[in-house]
């Protein structure tokens, strides 16, 4: 509202200010053609061309004057927006599968934005009123029982991420059935950034989406190979606990073992020839 006040007097003062030498000539006229009458003499005739060249100036300055005053309020505005941009915040919701496994799924809230989101708070519903409405709310259900869900997040930096286990889709297949294909569940997220402007996004959950998909590989291979060392190191550990001195023994197999078992092929050999 400021900013509006400030853009409409402006240039209502500039161009009060460019027409007091309009209004001077003007009475200035006035006044002389009350008095004498007035002849076109060759003074007159320069007064008045000179006054013309005022007034054409006053309006040539009053016009770059406003394109001047534009333009500078458009930068302002460029520079502005930037800065919002810079601490605009992006916040996103979605399931994923865990690595774990693929039936385990995640819920995942992201900050994609450039600036940390505040008092992030979310409104699940479902997305249609209907007969699978039960099963939605279920979901919905589930998905409250998060408090970072239930309660909102108070601060989010940018880049960052929060995430949960939050059901088996298997389970939820045993139990419903095909209707499990069917759940659509609407997000509706509410946010602010570092300065208190208000920002909405909101996502889908559609369970459509997971109809057909299939896993090969095993699973994540990260996850795979964290299970691996995980093995090893409780081999390792048994291994550990049967020894009475808490030790493991190691034998080495130095450069002067390799000599002697050289030579002992090599007599060998040599005894085998004779």
């Amino acid at each position: 509202m400021k900013k509006k006040e400030n853009g409409f007097w402006l240039p209502i003062g500039l161009l009060g200010v460019l027409l007091l030498p309009l209004i001077f000539i003007g009475g200035v006229v006035l006044g002389l053609s009350f008095q004498t009458k007035l002849e076109l003499t060759a003074d007159s005739i320069s007064s008045w061309v000179a006054a013309l060249a005022t007034v054409a100036i006053a309006v040539l300055t009053f016009i770059l004057a406003m394109e001047t005053w534009r333009l500078r309020a458009a930068q302002i505005e460029q520079i502005e927006e930037l800065r919002r941009e810079a601490l605009r915040p992006n916040v996103e919701f979605y399931l994923h599968p865990a690595p774990a496994s693929f039936q385990f799924i995640n819920v995942h809230i992201e900050n994609n934005g450039k600036g940390s989101a505040k008092n992030i708070k979310f409104d699940i519903k479902p997305d249609a009123i209907g007969e699978n409405e039960k099963n939605e709310r279920q979901l919905i259900a589930q998905l409250l029982s998060l408090n970072m869900l239930h309660n909102g997040i108070a601060s989010l930096g940018s880049g960052k991420e929060r995430r949960s286990f939050v059901f088996s889709f298997i389970e939820y297949a045993e139990k419903m059935g095909d209707a499990v294909f069917n759940i659509k569940v609407s997000v509706s997220i509410s946010y602010e950034d570092v300065e208190g402007r208000e920002y909405k996004s909101e996502s889908l959950i559609d369970f459509s989406e997971f109809k057909g998909i299939s896993e090969i590989g095993g699973g994540d291979p990260n996850h795979n190979i964290y299970k691996e060392i995980e093995k090893i190191r409780k081999v390792l550990e048994g291994a550990q606990t049967t020894m009475t001195s808490k030790r493991m023994n190691i034998n080495t197999y130095s450069s002067e073992d390799r000599d002697a078992e050289r030579e002992a092929m090599r007599r060998r050999f040599e005894s085998t020839d004779d």
